[in-house]
């Protein structure tokens, strides 16, 4: 059965003009975008639409924005707040009730130390300092008569090398018994002991303990580990590339893990001279309120970021920086007419982030009175 041409002619008029129609209505009622290159698209916008969609404008303006590097590090104590706890003499370990992480006071007893040597050298040193007054009388007489010329030199020189060589001993044995803690001006032999006591060198806490009671401890053997917590600093690892870009006084911003929300913050004390074999190099920072170091504890991995340099660059509110795919843009006014507004894509590159702002470059010339689209632009591209 063929089919009627008339009745097709008119299905064809009456498709061609819906489509027509509906082609005027998207276009009066939706935003207009004027056919430009890529980098250089116009929008027009009526003022009913900017109201509906509720955007707003912002300012472009130019101030000094610090690009930040990302580092990871960890809290430590100097040297000087390290302590091993050693002897120059052996003895056996007595009175240790120590554990690890106990704190301590500086002059506090840690352990006592027992041995029969001790007692030998009190006994030697009052030995020979009870002589000296007898060699010193003889060396005087012995000067006397060989100035008269009564007796002979040689017995003033044997005089002179006893009472020296006594002397000497008696010195020795003296500062022997002070690094034994035993004052040899005050000893008797009715004090002499052969125990010692083993004070704290600083006030801190127990990292370790390698001694237990009745062992004897050879001389300069580790009996226990201590540390300080008076003064704590940031050690950061920073790669080779960054190397450059960081110097001292630089402000570092750092969390730790068992308080993500809080930022504390520090100043770039020493920056390493040397690159390690993994291609990087240590930075020391000192926070800049020391009685935040009492939140941290030695050992604790940080999440940190160090504030460059600041740089004088343009910077838009960062709600007005649009990505699209791998590429970001503003839209600014470009000009403004009764009940409308003509807008303007531009390409830019995001920087460092400030409060509110964050830094752009671009190839655009953008002057001190454009202002960008700060909200509702995503809808646009």
């Amino acid at each position: 059965m063929k089919s009627n041409p008339i009745f097709f002619s008119a299905g064809l008029i009456f498709g061609l003009f819906l489509l027509a129609s509906c082609s005027k209505s998207d276009s009066s009622d939706g935003i207009e975008v004027s056919e430009a290159p890529e980098q250089n698209i116009e929008i027009e916008l009526t003022e009913e639409q900017f109201k509906t969609m509720k955007m707003e404008w912002g300012p472009v303006h130019t101030g000094d924005f610090s690009e930040e590097i990302q580092v990871q590090g960890t809290v430590q104590i100097p040297v000087e707040g390290m302590r091993e706890i050693t002897t120059y003499f052996g003895g056996y370990v007595q009175d240790l009730k120590l554990i690890e992480g106990q704190e301590v006071r500086k002059g506090e007893v840690l352990f006592t130390l027992e041995n029969p040597d001790f007692l030998r050298l009190q006994q030697d040193f009052l030995e020979i300092n009870s002589q000296l007054a007898y060699l010193k009388a003889e060396w005087e007489r012995q000067k006397t008569l060989a100035q008269e010329q009564i007796s002979a030199q040689k017995n003033f020189l044997k005089a002179t090398a006893d009472y020296d060589a006594a002397s000497a001993k008696a010195q020795s044995l003296k500062k022997q018994l002070a690094m034994l803690r035993i004052n040899a001006d005050g000893l008797t032999p009715a004090n002499m002991r052969s125990k010692i006591s083993i004070p704290s060198p600083i006030s801190g806490f127990v990292e370790e303990v390698l001694a237990v009671p009745g062992q004897f401890l050879p001389p300069a053997a580790k009996a226990l580990g201590l540390i300080s917590k008076e003064h704590i600093h940031v050690e950061l690892v920073l790669f080779e590339k960054d190397a450059s870009k960081v110097h001292t006084g630089q402000v570092v911003e750092f969390t730790s893990p068992d308080r993500p929300d809080e930022v504390l913050k520090a100043k770039v004390y020493v920056v390493g001279k040397s690159i390690n074999a993994q291609r990087q190099i240590n930075v020391h920072a000192h926070l800049l309120d020391e009685k935040e170091e009492a939140k941290l504890t030695p050992g604790m991995f940080l999440q940190a970021r160090i504030q460059l340099d600041p740089q004088r660059s343009l910077a838009v509110p960062e709600e007005s920086i649009i990505e699209v795919g791998e590429d970001h843009y503003i839209l600014v006014q470009k000009s403004k007419s009764a009940g409308a507004f003509t807008l303007q894509k531009i390409k830019v590159t995001p920087g460092a982030k400030g409060k509110h702002y964050r830094a752009i470059s671009t190839e655009a010339v953008l002057g001190s009175t454009v202002v960008v689209l700060v909200k509702g632009g995503f809808n646009l591209l």
